[in-house]
């Protein structure tokens, strides 16, 4: 039976096959807390969907957004859009625009050579989104991305905070999904300014942002 909780979701899980992702934005800070209860609730009451291992909550930290992580066992696309729409609650009755639901398969997932042990609990995801041509440039992106950045700081990835990054290339091959996983804010900021945002200059995404930067809520799994 699906259960309700607030241990974080397993992004590496070999067993799943598609995430489906949506952003919703422009909502009330002074409401989030009640939007989040509010959605868990919908999630709660709707009927599991076939092939759904789990779907999480995330808070923006600047308060006015949120972020929904799906994850199916099925890699039929189409089965697996078809079943999250039946986890999305009314977003403009709870004050948040509606995003535009993407599927996406995890392509690389990178850690530092060396994780403190215990692992701390990640305190902030940044979450990011970039439009690529196709599949083909999506995965050299990320792949010259990596690469560049082994370059100039190492293979060890020694930052402070960092935990985990999750590149993500999308089903239809026109985009990739970046959620990365640190310790806390601050550190994930000082990385950000520090090597991500040159990065994406000299990668020609500078215009792209780094995106938003988000707080673990909660996880319905089964």
């Amino acid at each position: 039976m699906p259960t309700t909780s607030y241990v974080r979701p397993e992004i590496g899980r070999p067993d799943i096959a598609t995430a489906l992702v949506e952003e919703v934005t422009s909502g009330d800070p002074e409401r989030l807390r009640d939007a989040g209860a509010a959605v868990l609730a919908h999630w709660e009451s709707a009927p599991w969907p076939e092939g759904l291992a789990s779907v999480s909550l995330f808070h923006g930290t600047d308060g006015t957004s949120l972020l929904v992580y799906a994850q199916f066992t099925a890699d039929t696309e189409d089965s697996a859009r078809t079943a999250f729409e039946a986890l999305r609650p009314d977003w403009r009755a709870l004050g948040y625009e509606p995003g535009e639901p993407a599927a996406f398969r995890l392509y690389r997932r990178v850690q530092p050579t060396v994780l403190p042990d215990p692992l701390p609990p990640v305190g902030c995801y940044p979450a990011a989104f970039f439009a690529m041509r196709d599949g083909e440039t999506a995965r050299a992106w990320v792949d010259g991305l990596l690469g560049t950045e082994e370059k100039t700081v190492g293979e060890d990835r020694a930052y402070p905070g960092a935990i985990a990054a999750n590149f993500h290339v999308s089903a239809d091959d026109d985009g990739i999904f970046l959620l990365s996983e640190w310790a806390s804010e601050a550190e994930a900021l000082v990385h950000i300014k520090a090597e991500i945002e040159p990065l994406l200059e000299y990668m020609g995404q500078a215009e792209a942002g780094a995106g938003r930067r988000y707080e673990f809520h909660a996880t319905r799994t089964n």
